[in-house]
């Protein structure tokens, strides 16, 4: 854990929220927010619509496309919210009792999150596990992989390396390696994460998040990097 005074840590977190999109710095003026529960609901009206907002946007012909993109939203802005705190040593946010803010067209915007804790990794992750299972679940039911799929896991997982990256390029003090590997360590799913210290950049998903699809090119972490797709786009 870094050792600071609580003024410091405060404007390192600031300093996160100036980089990611975080559960504070989001507008959602004027955006409906809902439990996360609800929106998980395939019967509901939500999540059916996140879905075909992606199948929308990215003009996709495949809906494993869209039902995939919507894992990948939320382990994007769940690792947000919670791996700066670990990392820096601030009380990390819980994803239990959480609302979700939600665009006109459908959209995931932001998380609203309820409190804030000291954790430990493996406290993190099951906080977090325990908000993903209902959503692969519900994806399975609209006709996504089953609940258990890499496809749906590799977006949380991955996303720990992507959030840690930025905080690196951007001189946030702390290992963030290390602390890549001590999180994704109490995931027991790391097959999913590729991390080489001598790599630039050195975390590496192992799955696909879909978005390629669209024509929108790739992440710099893609686990496309050498396709032959890409290596020729």
């Amino acid at each position: 854990m870094l050792e600071c005074s609580p003024a410091v840590l405060a404007g390192r977190v600031r300093e996160c929220d100036r980089l990611l999109p975080r559960p504070g710095t989001v507008p959602v003026s004027g955006l409906p927010t809902t439990p996360w529960a609800e929106f998980c609901d395939p019967a509901g009206p939500w999540l059916p619509r996140c879905v075909e907002e992606w199948q929308e946007r990215g003009g996709f012909r495949h809906r494993r496309a869209g039902l995939v993109l919507v894992a990948f939203r939320f382990g994007w802005l769940a690792a947000c919210a919670t791996v700066p705190e670990f990392h820096l040593g601030a009380p990390v946010p819980s994803l239990r009792d959480l609302r979700v803010a939600i665009t006109a067209e459908g959209r995931l915007s932001a998380l609203r999150p309820a409190t804030s804790q000291p954790v430990t990794a493996q406290q993190w992750w099951q906080d977090l596990a325990e908000a993903f299972e209902p959503l692969t679940e519900a994806l399975h039911a609209l006709g996504g992989p089953p609940p258990e799929s890499h496809e749906y896991w590799g977006n949380p997982v991955g996303s720990v390396g992507t959030v840690l990256w930025h905080l690196q390029r951007a001189g946030l003090p702390g290992d963030a390696i290390a602390t890549a590997r001590e999180l994704l360590g109490a995931t027991n799913r790391e097959h999913l994460l590729d991390i080489a210290p001598d790599r630039d950049p050195w975390p590496r998903r192992t799955t696909c998040c879909q978005w390629w699809r669209a024509g929108g090119g790739y992440c710099d972490e893609c686990v496309l990097w050498n396709s032959a797709s890409r290596v020729s786009g």
